[in-house]
């Protein structure tokens, strides 16, 4: 099995470790197969735009990868952004104005967090996937309010839960908001063709969309680099001409773009990589809990709630004694008081060493 930071063994100072540090659910970014094809995407392309976006940082290959992402992920529009944070700074300074109020959920990623004092925003925060709680601020706004923005993750990042797209859908109904689902970690693992827990909502309802506006990131599942945004039709030339990221960034090169052409024509093939990465997910779980250990998350983010701080960080360390790096997440990258262990699964993980971390993990609990 092949190391390196992308694989689950990871291999440091002459040791072997299992690693759950590594957000390559498909195993894309290790797979030689697919290596290949973006060495090639670099050899025939220009490995930079040498300009921002409109100042002449488009070419004919970035426009055809724009609609090809925008057709496949079920969008009118696309737009390619350097990173993940850079998409969520975007969004929030583009579709808020000063004073506005934007309805995040407490858990959104540090870069939505961030960006809300930027756009002079009014911050509504409702307590985690609360869902009442939600209703109980968007139902307080006055009539003739302007069109309420709801911003949260389809699966998140730290403790791995997922969104209710059913009953935000008919939320959305009722109180006619404009609703940003960041899908960072659900795009290429999650989804029909790795489209996203979004695309399965709408499956469900019709072909209904639930969201206005997504968030995707490539460094995770889908093996490279950079961002996107999936919009509705006529928001490009609105995003080119207030994002300031976007109009004050080189924009993303050829050769990336030839590699998101190549992208979309090997999502649908990964069946088999999601189908293996949902039964590890499964089998880890299980592995856990038959060990009484608590286990939050049902897709390839699995948490396990510690609580204390300063536990957290002894076991992960001891984790690592031991030969399995996990992330122990504390404040303030969650809240005060509930720490946790995040395990990223990969398509990579094979039973053995799941079973084997279970192990490790068990005997180190009640220490």
């Amino acid at each position: 099995m092949a190391g390196g930071a992308a694989g689950p063994l990871l291999h440091r100072d002459g040791r072997e470790y299992i690693s759950f540090m590594s957000n390559d659910g498909l195993g894309l970014a290790a797979d030689a197969h697919w290596q290949a094809r973006v060495a090639a995407c670099f050899a025939a392309h220009a490995p930079s735009a040498s300009a921002s976006r409109l100042a002449g940082g488009r070419s004919d290959v970035v426009d055809r990868a724009c609609r090809a992402v925008a057709d496949y992920f079920g969008f009118a529009e696309c737009l390619f952004l350097p990173s993940g944070y850079q998409a969520n700074l975007a969004c929030v300074t583009t579709l808020l104005q000063q004073g506005q109020e934007a309805f995040v959920d407490r858990r959104c990623h540090a870069s939505v967090m961030r960006a809300l004092p930027l756009a002079g925003a009014r911050i509504r925060a409702w307590s985690h996937l609360d869902y009442d709680h939600l209703e109980r601020l968007l139902s307080s706004l006055p009539p003739d309010a302007p069109q309420p923005v709801v911003m949260a993750e389809s699966l998140y990042s730290m403790d791995g839960a997922a969104l209710d797209l059913e009953r935000m859908a008919a939320l959305r109904r009722r109180y006619g908001f404009f609703l940003c689902v960041d899908e960072a970690h659900a795009l290429g693992a999650l989804g029909p063709g790795g489209r996203g827990l979004c695309a399965a909502q709408a499956l469900r309802d019709g072909g209904r969309a639930p969201a206005d506006l997504v968030v995707g990131t490539l460094g995770k599942s889908l093996g490279l680099w950079g961002a996107f945004l999936l919009l509705p039709r006529g928001f490009t030339p609105l995003f080119e001409h207030l994002a300031s990221v976007i109009m004050h960034s080189t924009a993303l090169p050829p050769a990336h773009a030839a590699c998101m052409l190549a992208l979309v024509e090997e999502l649908p093939r990964l069946e088999e990589r999601r189908r293996t990465l949902a039964a590890r997910v499964a089998f880890f779980r299980q592995a856990l809990t038959g060990r009484g250990l608590p286990v939050m998350g049902d897709a390839h983010i699995l948490s396990v709630p510690v609580g204390d701080e300063t536990r957290c960080r002894r076991l992960a360390s001891r984790l690592a004694g031991e030969g399995v790096l996990v992330l122990g997440a504390r404040w303030p990258t969650v809240p005060r008081g509930q720490a946790l262990l995040r395990f990223g699964l990969t398509a990579r993980h094979t039973e053995e060493l799941l079973a084997r971390t279970a192990e490790v993990l068990s005997g180190l609990w009640e220490e």
